[in-house]
């Protein structure tokens, strides 16, 4: 099987072509063309038209190509310089006329979880470095990705808005008022400093895994040049810092032969891994030149079934993240166990009805785990809270619009008389509206059945004939509250599935 993927980044549009070769991805064709769409939406917020038309024409170009290889399900995917440009829905609009080609602007969370798995995937070749937990470093051109690996699994996350292009167009018409550029950029990597150490607490980072186009490059001036690893000390980079700290562009641009642009983001890069390596007290860089978006894609699509692997350790880790973040804010543990074992029971029986897949159950299931999360900073209108600490929150593997549902189901999920109305409005989209109202019935449903926070009545079994959905628990202990719980609930669920749920006790 051969298959493409064309990936239009910030600072150039590439195609690579590739067959399965046994267990790995074999790419058979690359090319690239510089295009910087990263210096027009990060100075001026939008891309030009002239732009939109040479990479519409190299487009064409990649698409033929794609055609002569025999490739019919071509990728096309846009990252951080179409996702922040203003003009985007146009941008997208006039290539799929010009092209005929449909592009996919990843979310910044997608685009970070497809590199992470890619990470994983290399580092687990390499058992001797996996000792301690370990820092993902994923340094783009307009975002940075921070995750932490412990046993197999990435437990927390972060991105941050400030990538290697970025940094270097927001601050470049200070260059020629200062004599070291190095010097303001590590200036304002350094609020950073504070909040990712934080972050970090508790960690024992030893190593940290990274990829891209610069640390390869500086890897490279350290003469490394492993084709699959290169581990650089911490010593190592330290002493190539003192070198090139005091360069400008122009400086590098002449001694190694690149252009100033490639300089620019060379020091930025340079100043971003020397924060990172002070913050988090790591002893070595191990760099895999092979890891790359495209070539992640190209595995997915290409080794379909030796990547489920990945994806089903990226399930995990977005359950022991959301996890994490209940015990960073106190949540109640078992209440919220008790809820989430509760809302699962009650997807998985009413599917014939709510005909949701496996992704629904998982964003129900983030859901139930931090529903009650605003109680730590206040308990009154605790579901606003919750709202805002959810959609602020950075979960691994999610996207921006799943946080934002499982956010509005928060918020929703305490109200007495909820009517359908009450939400409606605010959700645009039709699907994640139907989506919204289906999750909220059933989640209310779960929490109203652990009303005391006791769970009282233990493991229930449910079950589903016609319009009634039976409850059954064989607990002892009074249940008056719960069913109480129940009837406040019970309308907003019969209107949204037709199903009236009945608690029944067999003791």
């Amino acid at each position: 099987m051969i298959t493409g993927v064309i990936n239009i980044g910030s600072e150039n549009i590439s195609l690579d072509i590739a067959q399965n070769n046994q267990n790995d991805v074999e790419i058979i064709e690359s090319l690239e063309y510089p295009l910087f769409l990263g210096r027009d939406t990060f100075t001026l917020g939008r891309i030009s038209f002239e732009k939109v038309e040479i990479m519409s024409e190299k487009l064409n170009g990649f698409k033929r190509v794609a055609e002569e290889y025999g490739v019919k399900n071509l990728k096309i995917v846009g990252t951080t310089a179409l996702r922040e440009a203003e003009n985007v829905d146009f941008i997208l609009d006039q290539i799929e006329t010009k092209t005929g080609l449909v592009i996919d602007v990843l979310d910044d969370y997608e685009e970070k979880s497809h590199i992470y798995m890619e990470l994983i995937r290399y580092f687990e070749k390499h058992r001797r470095y996996k000792k301690n937990d370990v820092l993902f470093v994923y340094i783009g051109t307009g975002s940075m990705g921070l995750a932490t690996y412990s046993k197999g699994l990435i437990d927390s996350s972060q991105n941050i808005k400030i990538g290697s292009v970025k940094v270097s167009e927001m601050l470049k018409d200070l260059e020629e008022d200062t004599l070291y550029y190095s010097n303001l950029i590590r200036e304002y990597l350094s609020t950073f400093f504070q909040p990712i150490m934080v972050w970090l607490n508790n960690k024992k980072i030893r190593t940290f895994v990274t990829c891209g186009n610069e640390i390869e490059f500086l890897a490279s001036l350290l003469n490394k040049d492993n084709k699959e690893v290169m581990n650089i000390s911490r010593s190592e980079f330290y002493s190539l810092f003192e070198k090139l700290k005091s360069k400008n562009a122009t400086e590098l641009s002449r001694e190694y032969n690149i252009s100033e642009s490639k300089a620019n983001s060379l020091l930025s890069a340079l100043a971003f891994y020397k924060m990172l390596l002070e913050v988090s007290n790591a002893e070595n860089i191990l760099v895999f030149p092979m890891v790359n978006l495209s070539k992640s894609l190209l595995y997915q699509k290409l080794l379909s079934r030796r990547y489920r692997r990945f994806f089903n350790l990226l399930i995990k880790s977005t359950i022991i993240s959301a996890r994490n973040i209940g015990k960073k804010y106190f949540y109640e543990e078992k209440h919220s166990q008790t809820v989430e074992n509760y809302a699962l029971k009650l997807f998985d029986v009413l599917e014939p009805i709510h005909k949701l897949g496996k992704r629904e159950r998982l964003l129900l299931q983030v859901a139930a785990i931090l529903h009650d999360i605003g109680k730590y900073v206040n308990i009154k209108k605790h579901y606003l809270h919750s709202h805002n600490i959810i959609k602020s929150s950075e979960i691994m593997g999610l996207t921006s619009r799943e946080l934002d549902i499982i956010s509005r189901i928060s918020y929703f999920h305490s109200a007495q008389d909820l009517e359908i109305d009450d939400y409606s409005a605010q959700v645009e989209n039709q699907q994640d509206k139907i989506l919204i109202t289906k999750m909220l019935a059933i989640l209310r449903l779960a929490d109203a059945l652990d009303v005391a926070h006791e769970r009282k009545l233990g493991d229930i079994d449910i079950s589903l004939e016609e319009n009634r959905l039976t409850i059954t628990t064989h607990t002892k202990r009074e249940t008056l509250l719960e069913e109480w719980a129940l009837k406040r609930k019970d309308n907003f669920f019969l209107e949204v599935f037709g199903v009236n749920p009945i608690l029944e006790k067999k003791e």
